[in-house]
Parts: C-alpha cells; structure tokens; sequence
C-alpha cells in the first residue's frame, strides 16, 4: 500500500499516556520541557541547543505536524493522562517504504524518568509500527553511554545488532552508537505468545 494510503489513528493511549501528532499550540509546552532539560538532553537531542525561544518551538512542532502528514516522519507527542501534562517525545522515521523498515527514538522530561513512562510509549508505538505502518523491521539505535536508552530498548524485545565504534565524539572521547532491530516475527512472538 502506497504511504499516502495508510490510515493512522490520531492519537495512541495506553494506561497512563495519550500519544499524537504535534498540533497548533504544542510550541509552548515543548519549549518548556526542552528547558528543563537542555543540560540532560544537549548530547542527544539536537533541538535543546538549537531552539532558543518560543517561536522556533511553536514553529518546530508546526513542521512535525506537516511530516505526519506528508509521511516523511511520524512524531507524537508524549501526554500523562493524569495531569495533562507533556512530558516527552517518540520520533518515528521512514528508512525504506519498501522493506518497510522504520528507526524509533525517544525523549522524556528527566522528571518522568524511571516510572515506567519511556516504556509504556515505546511498546504503544511499537503496535503503531507493526499494526497500522504495517512494518517489517524496526531499528532502535543509542550511544553506548547511553544506558537508559539501550536498556530500555532490550526491555521491548529489541535485539542488538552490533556497535559501531567510535561513532561520535562527545567532547574530548570518542563514542560507539550500538544498534537494535525488532522484526514483524519477533513483535508477534512478543505480542501472541505461544502457550
């Protein structure tokens, strides 16, 4: 099926969270987490060192809603349910329509860490991915100091593929990005396990 084609649902919820498109309106709460975590986030999202105000943020968040619609990437923002509040980001890129085979990152407020939340979203993503992007591999990629993130990807049933060593320099040293790959057989055997 041609990517113009696909239906996607215009929000993903789980127990705890509401997932969607960037919408008009988002700029604000997305400057204010980037914010509150410009030190946490520096090395691994470009936005908290390029987004310097409120209009770049509204503006940012306008462009991600327009790649939802286009197909050229899927972002959703990260919503408690509880609180209404925004409290981080699954990113979603197309690497090749024809496989399909997809990359997936994410980001979370530093306040909402270790609560279970990054995984919640990422497994609710993961059905996005297979079930309506109708999906063959999905990649997960972190740098190896990076141990939240990885650790959380083998957390999801993704399997390591490799590192690429000294991948980027963080300052002074040199860091390896370590590579993860689900495929469609391996979702299913998470998702309908055999008794």
């Amino acid at each position: 099926m041609h990517k113009m084609l696909l239906e996607t649902p215009s929000k993903l919820e789980t127990e705890r969270l509401i997932l969607r498109p960037y919408q008009k309106g988002d700029g604000n709460p997305y400057f204010s987490l980037l914010q509150h975590n410009r030190d946490h986030l520096k090395e691994h999202v470009n936005e908290a060192t390029t987004i310097k105000d409120k209009e770049q943020a509204e503006i940012r968040v306008r462009e991600l809603a327009a790649d939802w619609v286009s197909r050229t990437r899927f972002v959703m923002s990260i919503w408690e349910k509880a609180s209404g509040t925004y409290i981080g980001e699954i990113w979603i890129e197309p690497m090749k329509w024809d496989v399909p085979s997809f990359e997936i990152g994410w980001f979370l407020d530093k306040d909402y860490e270790r609560k279970g939340f990054a995984t919640e979203a990422v497994k609710v993503s993961l059905t996005f991915l297979f079930e309506d992007l109708k999906a063959h591999k999905v990649v997960a990629k972190a740098r190896e100091t990076n141990v939240r993130s990885f650790k959380l990807a083998e957390r999801c049933g993704f399997v390591k593929e490799g590192l690429l060593r000294d991948n980027a320099r963080v300052g002074n040293t040199w860091v390896g990005l370590l590579c993860y790959g689900m495929l469609r057989s391996e979702y299913e055997a998470l998702t309908n396990p055999k008794d």
